[in-house]
């Protein structure tokens, strides 16, 4: 955890509205982080980054050496595609279209728009870094690790499947945006979104595993990825935020583009992709 310690309190320097008697010496930089974010809010980031990290180092390992969670992998992907049905697999095909850069696009750039809009200019930095990173970062890992496809039905890039894509982006896409949304809510309020966000991810990722195109450790990976760059900049985000009412819009700007967009992508390639997906 020293890196972690490191980069909070580099972050911890460049606070502008620290109180002037404050040093961001370790002793009070850490009062101020607990007063700021909370024991347990911060217990819970903390091991969400150091454990992401932790997790994603591990599958990396085992991937790249062929250790025994390739067995596993395989074990996975035989069974669940054992179990396919075509109910089933309309379902999945319409819920793995969720994460597809067709409806994640639209809605960062709607999220985007409005907080320029309304002049939250480090936000608008924070979303952009968080979802640009992450999609930099993928590209980054398919070609170095090149790790095949259980199928192949991709060209380019995508034909290669460690992390997955629909799994990494959909956390920081929706999982950043939930932070952003939940900003000044109550708890309840806090509770219902992160919940409903949480179910979209978990689906998103299973529908990959289900339709086949994706390893077991390439979705698990992607998630643990994810869930440490989301809960890092969550963390660093807060520490500097003075909006801390948030902003009610939001949320609904992003759920009607959601709606809409994955409405119009569904419509428009869902029986295509039902024969892409074909077993």
């Amino acid at each position: 955890m020293k890196p972690l310690s490191m980069l909070i309190r580099k972050l911890l320097r460049r606070l502008p509205h620290m109180e002037p008697d404050a040093e961001v010496g370790n002793e009070e930089g850490w009062l101020f982080v607990l007063r700021r974010i909370g024991l347990a809010k911060l217990a819970a980031a903390a091991l969400s980054v150091g454990g992401g990290i932790w997790l994603f180092l591990g599958i990396l390992e085992d991937v790249i050496s062929g250790d025994p969670l390739v067995t596993v992998d395989m074990m996975f992907h035989k069974g669940l595609q054992g179990l396919r049905v075509p109910l089933v697999d309309h379902v999945m095909v319409a819920v793995s279209e969720l994460g597809d850069a067709a409806v994640t696009v639209p809605v960062f750039m709607t999220v985007l728009i409005t907080l320029l809009l309304r002049r939250e200019w480090r936000s608008a930095g924070y979303w952009t870094v968080a979802v640009a990173s992450a999609q930099a970062s993928v590209k980054l890992l398919k070609f170095a690790v090149q790790r095949s496809r259980p199928v192949s039905i991709y060209e380019g890039i995508e034909i290669f499947s460690f992390p997955s894509s629909h799994a990494t982006l959909s956390i920081v896409v929706y999982g950043f945006l939930t932070y952003l949304v939940c900003r000044g809510r109550r708890r309840a309020a806090q509770v219902r979104i992160a919940g409903a966000s949480a179910s979209v991810i978990a689906l998103i990722s299973f529908s990959r595993l289900y339709l086949g195109v994706h390893w077991f450790s390439d979705v698990l990976a992607g998630l643990s990825l994810g869930t440490a760059w989301v809960a890092f900049l969550s963390v660093a985000h807060h520490l500097r935020d003075r909006d801390t009412r948030g902003f009610p819009v939001l949320w609904v700007v992003a759920l009607v583009t959601f709606l809409t967009t994955a409405a119009i992508h569904i419509f428009l390639h869902h029986d295509v992709d039902i024969v892409r997906y074909a077993m």
